[in-house]
């Protein structure tokens, strides 16, 4: 940075004030003077901000009369005829409970922290809870017919694939000879008169394009309309003379076998065959397995049993098929739900580091603790390539050493203890009936674990994170034993505890 500005400026400031006297006018007039920095660098200019600050003044939210007024137009009570129609459809249970809803609910605060937009921004909707919208709030329901779960062999799924093959098959060879006789219809109509055939072409047209409306126009024998079709046919013969009647079959059937040769000539086996959708739709990972009903309980699958790993405690209920918690419930006699019911949480992780020929193989070391809240704290410390891995031997290992700690009146310690680990050394102070955990935020988390609720603590020289934990942890399971102390001072425990807390029982 250059100086000669800047020692310019100064020096010009100093001999303008050896010229001019104190409390001259030319003095004051030389001090209003702006300086400049001692730096060559510009000033920079007080920066803006991009958007518009509004003030409580401009919304109105000083002026009581206006705040009335919005309240009064946003915020009515209730009418007496609102009251009866409310009074009519709710209960006077539910009744009770909106009123002490709407009592809950400020409306001065709606006022001054919920107040509707008005500027030229603003949504032009507001979300109305009341009334549900169908493309969000409601679930389409799926008209399906829910299936049980069927475990054939191969023999019988293979015969049940080929029959729904076959049936496919079928379907497409039946709609094509329809599609035929639909065509030789519309050429009888166009070419003979639209009087012998009483279809319309758009009825042949929707005929031609699904074949499954051809049911609309059959009559199932024996059937209740078999009588009324009889009385139409008879009612039409009567119109029509017998010739006509034979020249129109005539005609039919020649229109007919022209379709059905020109149907042998162009149609192959492929335009027969199921397509790969089909084939899918109807194999054992297709859609008519999508919608089948789930069992709770499915059982063993027959051909399959004994194939896979069993459960690993069958009163576990599934939780632990993995048969991770087997070994520390086998050390530690607990159930899995008393295991997974202890508070355990990781206070230190390191990186660490082996130079092997190799080069250097990376690992996790992590330190846990695991406590039941109720007199019991463990400590775990474990290491791996994976640092999940570390953490969940580190839990099970804190779980597997929880050893008791003892409480005052299951609050606090026993008096003051201290502990020294390598350069760390920890200060546990015990304290009066609602003081709280005044420490660490480690030893804070050892404390809720083992449930010492009123506390002080500190560490006056190193504060190495894992040494910390491990003097916090020898300090409280290496407490004094009140009981030990008046045995070996011949006085009662009473006395010995009045001793030892000085008077000051608590």
């Amino acid at each position: 940075m250059s100086v000669a500005r800047p020692a310019h400026s100064l020096l010009g400031r100093c001999i303008a004030s050896t010229r001019t006297r104190v409390g001259s006018p030319a003095a004051a007039a030389s001090s209003a003077l702006p300086r400049q920095q001692f730096h060559s660098s510009a000033a920079r200019a007080k920066r803006r901000s991009r958007f518009r600050n509004v003030k409580a003044e401009e919304m109105g939210l000083l002026d009581a009369t206006a705040l009335a007024r919005y309240r009064r137009d946003k915020f009515p009570d209730y009418t007496s005829e609102e009251l009866e129609l409310l009074g009519a459809k709710y209960t006077p249970e539910q009744l009770e409970a909106l009123r002490a809803g709407e009592e809950a609910v400020d409306p001065d605060d709606l006022i001054m922290q919920g107040r509707l937009r008005d500027d030229p921004y603003r949504p032009n909707y507001v979300e109305d809870f009341t009334v549900l919208d169908p493309r969000y709030d409601v679930r389409p329901k799926a008209d399906v017919t829910p299936q049980e779960p069927q475990w054939p062999n191969h023999s019988e799924w293979a015969d049940q694939y080929g029959l729904k093959m076959t049936q496919v098959t079928d379907k497409k060879t039946s709609d094509q000879l329809t599609r035929a006789m639909v065509r030789a219809l519309r050429r009888v109509k166009e070419s003979k008169g639209a009087e012998l055939i009483d279809l319309t072409q758009d009825e042949l047209k929707d005929l031609e394009d699904e074949p499954e409306l051809l049911k609309k126009y059959l009559v199932e024998e024996g059937g209740e309309g078999e009588e009324e079709d009889h009385g139409r046919q008879a009612g039409e013969s009567d119109m029509l003379t017998r010739a006509q009647a034979m020249k129109l079959d005539e005609a039919v059937e020649t229109e007919w076998k022209k379709e059905l040769d020109k149907l042998a000539s162009t149609a192959g086996e492929s335009e027969l065959e199921p397509t790969n959708l089909e084939l899918l739709a109807d194999g054992p990972a297709g859609i008519s397995r999508a919608y089948s009903a789930e069992a709770a309980e499915l059982g063993k699958v027959p051909g399959v049993e004994g194939l896979y790993k069993s459960a690993a405690d069958p009163e576990d209920e599934g939780q632990d098929d993995g048969g991770h918690y087997q070994e520390i419930k086998r050390l530690t006699g607990m159930t899995l739900k008393d295991i997974q019911s202890i508070y355990r949480k990781v206070l230190v992780t390191r990186w660490v580091s082996n130079q092997t020929r190799l080069g250097k193989v990376r690992s996790t070391s992590v330190v846990a603790i695991a406590g039941n809240g109720n007199g019991r704290l463990g400590l775990g410390i474990a290491k791996s390539t994976e640092a999940g891995l570390a953490a969940e031997t580190a839990q099970l290992l804190a779980i597997r050493n929880m050893k008791p700690v003892r409480r005052y009146e299951n609050r606090t310690i026993f008096g003051n203890v201290k502990a020294k680990v390598s350069g760390t050394v920890v200060e546990l102070f015990s304290r009066p009936p609602g003081f709280g955990l005044r420490v660490p935020h480690r030893l804070f988390e050892m404390c809720r674990a083992a449930g010492i609720h009123d506390m002080h603590g500190r560490m006056p020289r190193s504060k190495n994170p894992m040494n910390s934990v491990k003097a916090t942890y020898e300090a409280l399971t290496n407490q004094l034993d009140p009981e030990a102390m008046a045995i070996g001072r011949g006085k009662k425990m009473v006395d010995a505890r009045k001793v030892y807390y000085g008077g000051a029982v608590h």
